[in-house]
């Protein structure tokens, strides 16, 4: 059976970076006798310095017998705490939320076999979202391989690198212990350059157990950009010519200085900004000159900008796919010029045609762009919509409205909480509805789309930010897919909050069925008593089924433990949904069926 645990204290830590997470527990000193008289070390504690040399402060994943010296070697690193989740679809989403809310290299361990399948969903979902992590798999001894043994992962069995290699950047086999720094510090390298995402390395059971030299094999992908003047002087052109112009800013702004450099550079043109939806928080919601959301679940504010023509398009660090552009609306095709900065040249130019294509990160465009422009003496102001009036909301018996939630919400958590959302309706609803000033403050996994991602990142981004409160929030149907990630948030003692907007049935299967079809089969999520399983699980829970009670629950006296709040949803409840129907429409050719 597994558990979900972590090192026990063996002895007092000493002073590192990573703030103390209570629950956590120390890890263990030195207590092995890895290290020969010739200096040669296990590979596996190679591997585990490489990881400290990289600024790595937590590993997230399962034990199994393949991957047994890895977390062995653990035990001789105080830098490094280890989590270990109920699933390894959980480890992954939470080095994800850990990866987006710091960016800086998510780790997770697994086995082969069933290991790496269980992971393949949140691997998926990380090279959708460009999510740096390093994904170790553990893997059968090589003279084993073939030869029909358990979990064998080998190039003769499941195939792991072959696999897995249309979900990373990179995928590899560790063969020869003298190469374990190199390949590493590669695979670090890869995840953390250019477009990030994920790694990944099979280890052999028999090599990690094998000896090497620990030899400094510094690897580094240095990101150098130049972007020709005479681009710069262009792009500046337009954005200060005679007329209207907007910025589209993707999730690509929130590396780096992006977000400071995109408001600087905003505020010395008075250009108003829009976000993609993954992008939600990059620039300050309350500011003047923000239009919201642009794309599914966006704000009428953006879509109304745009309605009458726009001059300029600036869009910088988003790959303008469905999701970002509201089904690639044509309102985003302005009368004179389209400029697009992406760190992939590849991405350019896809579906919209472009004036200006300059290939650079959008911190590097953002800062050399501003530092040539002279700023404007009045600064405009647009102002995005937020949500209706709360007393226009129709009131239903027994539930509460999702404005009225969402809003009753940041009246009673601190302006600095990290939202992790899930795919659904409850995306679409915490997208529109929340008004967040920090670019850390949104975590949702869109590339991919998955359920049960929202309490694996809410996970990781408190063990990033154990002073921040860390809200997951999710419809019933994913909470049935992941709610087995609350007794890990409870064994490691990590109080996140559990928001399950829960109205019985796939709410945005049901109305796209509708909309599509003219009909749908009814998709039944329950029933669940969503408090009883919290309990279950180690959680405290409550429920809430009309406005007020929010307001009336003390949060400060409930932070200790992980809280999951069951909120009763009308089925019928409004989604802020944008053109995503009409997208499915225009793809299937013939809708709907004969009706009697």
């Amino acid at each position: 059976m597994k558990e979900n645990t972590v090192a026990p204290t063996q002895r007092p830590a000493k002073e590192r970076e990573l703030p103390a997470i209570p629950g956590l527990g120390e890890p263990l000193g030195d207590q092995s006798q890895s290290a020969l008289d010739d200096g040669r070390v296990r590979v596996s504690d190679v591997i585990v310095q490489a990881l400290v040399e990289a600024g790595v402060e937590v590993v997230f994943g399962i034990p199994g017998g393949t991957v047994g010296p890895i977390y062995d070697a653990l035990l001789n690193q105080e830098q490094i705490k280890q989590v270990t989740t109920s699933h390894e679809a959980g480890a992954m989403f939470a080095a994800a939320g850990y990866a987006q809310t710091t960016g800086k290299l998510g780790v997770v361990v697994v086995t082969s076999g069933p290991g790496i399948l269980n992971a393949m969903n949140g691997l998926g979902s990380a090279h959708a979202d460009h999510a740096p992590l390093l994904v170790l798999v553990g893997e059968v001894a090589r003279n084993r391989s073939g030869c029909g043994a358990l979990q064998d992962g080998s190039a003769q069995g499941l195939n792991v690198v072959g696999l897995t290699s249309h979900v990373t950047k990179k995928s590899t086999e560790l063969n020869r212990p003298s190469s374990t720094k190199a390949q590493i510090n590669d695979a670090i390298a890869t995840a953390l350059s250019g477009r990030r995402g994920p790694t990944l390395i099979s280890l052999p059971v028999d090599v990690l157990g094998e000896k090497t030299m620990p030899s400094a094999v510094p690897v580094q992908r240095e990101e150098r950009y130049t972007i020709p003047a005479s681009s710069l002087q262009v792009a500046s052109g337009a954005l200060l010519s005679p007329g209207k112009h907007v910025i589209l800013a993707g999730s690509g702004t929130r590396v780096g200085n992006g977000p400071s450099s995109l408001l600087a550079l905003a505020e010395k043109l008075s250009v108003p900004v829009m976000t993609t939806p993954k992008a939600k928080g990059v620039f300050p919601e309350s500011h003047p000159l923000s239009l919201g959301i642009f794309g599914v679940a966006g704000h009428p504010s953006s879509a109304d900008f745009l309605a009458s023509g726009v001059d300029t398009v600036l869009a910088i660090g988003t790959s303008l796919s469905e999701t970002a552009t509201d089904g690639w609306s044509e309102l985003l095709r302005p009368r004179s010029f389209f400029i697009q900065v992406d760190i992939d040249p590849n991405r350019i130019a896809r579906w919209y045609d472009v004036n200006l294509g300059i290939v650079a990160s959008a911190d590097h465009f953002l800062g050399a762009l501003t530092a040539i422009i002279s700023p404007t003496e009045t600064l405009e102001k647009y102002g995005m919509y937020h949500h209706a009036p709360l007393d226009s909301v129709p009131s239903i018996p027994g539930t509460i409205a999702a404005p009225r939630l969402f809003w009753e919400l940041q009246q009673r958590l601190p302006e600095d909480t990290i939202y992790s959302t899930d795919s659904g309706a409850n995306y679409c609803w915490a997208a529109h509805y929340l008004k967040l000033d920090r670019p850390d403050s949104f975590i949702s996994m869109l590339g991919l789309a998955s359920m049960g991602t929202a309490i694996g990142s809410a996970l990781g981004a408190k063990i990033a930010h154990p002073n921040r409160t860390s809200v997951a929030v999710l419809g019933d149907g994913g909470f049935a897919m992941c709610a087995n990630e609350l007794s890990t948030a409870a064994s490691v003692g990590l109080p996140i909050i559990v928001v399950v907007l829960n109205d019985g049935c796939f709410t945005m299967v049901e109305m796209g069925q509708k909309a599509i079809f003219g009909r749908t089969h009814e998709f039944k999520t329950g029933p669940t008593d969503v408090v009883k399983l919290a309990k279950a699980c180690g959680a405290d829970a409550l429920r809430i089924d009309g406005p007020e009670q929010l307001l009336e629950y003390s949060f400060d006296e409930n932070t200790t433990r992980t809280l999951v709040i069951d909120v009763c949803i009308h089925p019928s409840e409004p989604i802020p949904l944008g053109k995503r129907f009409d997208s499915l429409n225009s793809n299937i050719p013939s809708q709907g069926s004969e009706q009697n």
